[in-house]
C-alpha cells in the first residue's frame, strides 16, 4: 500500500513539476576517487528509480522462490505424516483382528512421523506382548516412556501386559510408582486390585480398601465379601506362619464387626482346628452364639476333638429351644453323643434331624448308631432309604 502511495506522489509531483525540471534539467557531478560522473539531475532521478525498481523486482523473486521452498517443505512434512497416520490406522486394525505381527511392523513403520508416537509405541508393545515376545515389549514401552508425554498412560500399559503375562510382582512394581501421585484412578486402583489377589497380599489389599470405597470402584456388595476374603487370606496366612497364639492375637485386635463376620468365624475356627487348638476354637463359637447362632458354625462344633463334651452338649441344647426345628443342631447334638458312646441319645437326635430333613449324612450317622444298638435289620431297611435319597432317578 505504501508502495503505490509513493508511485502516485511521484507522477503526481513530475505532472507538477515535470515542464520546469524539463527546462532546467540542473547539473549533477559525482567524484570518487579520480574518477567524475556528469549527468543531468534528471538523469540521476531516472538512474534512482530504476535502480528502487530493480530492486523491488529481486526482492519479488527471491520471495517467490523462499516461499515456493517452503511450501514444497510442507508438502513433503504432510505427505510424511498422512502416511504415518495411515500406518498407524492400518496397525490398530490388525490388532483389533489379531494379527499381530504385520500390526506391530505398521505402527512402528508409522512412529517416526507419527503425531503422536506415543500411541504406535505402546500399541506396538502390546503386540509383542500379544506374540509372547516380552524382550520387544519392553522395548517398545521404554521408547513410550522416552516420548515423555504421558507417565500415566505409559506405565498402566507397562502393568496392565505384566499382569496379563503373569508377571505379579514386575506389575506391582509398575502401579506402586503411580499411586502417590494418583489416588482417585479407577484403573490404576481395579489393577492394584487385582494385583494384590494374585499375589495373596491381603494386608495390602485391606489398606486399597478404604480407596475403592472412596471412588466407588466397586460396589458395596463386592467390597464386603473382597473385605471378608482379604480378612480370611490374611488369617489363613497368620496361622501358617505364626502360628495359633499370634493368630488369636491378631483376631483379637480386628474390629468387632468382622469378628461378627460368619465366614471369617469359620476361618478361624478351622486354622485352630487344624492346630489342635480345640479348645480354643470352641471358645470362639460360644462367643459367637451368644448371637443368633448360624447352623455353618454350630456344625462347626462336631469337628472339635474335646476332652469333656457336656458342656457342649448343654449349650446346644440351649439352643434348641430357640430353634427347635433345626437339624443341624440335633445333628451335631446326636454326634457328640455318639463320640460319648450314648448310642440311643444319638439315635435320638439323628432320627429327629432326619424327620426335619432328609439327609445322606444323617443317614448315614443313623445307620452307624443302629449297628451300635445291634439293630442290624433297621440299619438296613434306614441304608435301603438312604440309597432311594441318593439316587432319586433310580
Amino acid at each position: 500500500m505504501i508502495k503505490i502511495l509513493l508511485l502516485v506522489i511521484t507522477l503526481i509531483s513530475g505532472l507538477i513539476f515535470g515542464q520546469d525540471l524539463a527546462d532546467n534539467q540542473g547539473y549533477v557531478l559525482i567524484s570518487v576517487a579520480n574518477r567524475t560522473i556528469e549527468m543531468s539531475f534528471i538523469t540521476l532521478i531516472v538512474l534512482v528509480l530504476v535502480a528502487f525498481a530493480i530492486f523491488y523486482l529481486l526482492e519479488f523473486i527471491l520471495r517467490k522462490v523462499f516461499s515456493l521452498s517452503s511450501s514444497t517443505q510442507e508438502w513433503f512434512a504432510y505427505r510424511r505424516n498422512r502416511k504415518a497416520r495411515q500406518l498407524t490406522n492400518d496397525g490398530l486394525l490388525k490388532l483389533l483382528v489379531g494379527e499381530w505381527k504385520q500390526a506391530e511392523k505398521l505402527v512402528v513403520k508409522g512412529a517416526t512421523n507419527s503425531d503422536a508416537p506415543l500411541l504406535n509405541y505402546l500399541t506396538a508393545a502390546e503386540a509383542a506382548q500379544e506374540r509372547g515376545d516380552a524382550e520387544r515389549r519392553d522395548r517398545y514401552l521404554q521408547q513410550a516412556a522416552d516420548c515423555g508425554t504421558d507417565n500415566l498412560v505409559t506405565s498402566l500399559t507397562r502393568a496392565k501386559l505384566q499382569y496379563r503375562h503373569k508377571q505379579y510382582e514386575e506389575a506391582l512394581a509398575s502401579l506402586q510408582g503411580l499411586i502417590h501421585d494418583y489416588p482417585r484412578n479407577v484403573i490404576l486402583l481395579t489393577l492394584l486390585k487385582d494385583t494384590y489377589l494374585q499375589l495373596q497380599d491381603w494386608q495390602a489389599l485391606l489398606s486399597l480398601l478404604p480407596s475403592l470405597k472412596r471412588i466407588n470402584v466397586i460396589p458395596e456388595e463386592d467390597t464386603r465379601k473382597l473385605e471378608i476374603r482379604a480378612e480370611c487370606g490374611l488369617i489363613n496366612y497368620i496361622a501358617m506362619q505364626k502360628g495359633s497364639d499370634r493368630l488369636l492375637t491378631h483376631w483379637n485386635n480386628l474390629s468387632r464387626t468382622t469378628r461378627q463376620q460368619t465366614t471369617c468365624i469359620t476361618c478361624l475356627v478351622k486354622q485352630l482346628i487344624a492346630r489342635n487348638a480345640d479348645d480354643e476354637a470352641y471358645v470362639i463359637l460360644r462367643e459367637s452364639f451368644k448371637k443368633k447362632p448360624d447352623e455353618t458354625l454350630i456344625h462347626l462344633v462336631s469337628q472339635l476333638s474335646l476332652q469333656n463334651y457336656d458342656p457342649v452338649i448343654v449349650k446346644l441344647n440351649e439352643l434348641l429351644r430357640y430353634n427347635e426345628k433345626s437339624s443341624v443342631i440335633h445333628s451335631t447334638i446326636g454326634q457328640l453323643y455318639f463320640r460319648k458312646g450314648k448310642w440311643v441319645e444319638a439315635r435320638e437326635h439323628f432320627e429327629r434331624a432326619l424327620n426335619i430333613r432328609p439327609d445322606v449324612t444323617n443317614y448315614a450317622l443313623l445307620v452307624n448308631t443302629l449297628e451300635k444298638l445291634n439293630k442290624s435289620s433297621i440299619a438296613s431297611r434306614i441304608s435301603r432309604e438312604a440309597l432311594k435319597l441318593a439316587l432319586p432317578h433310580q
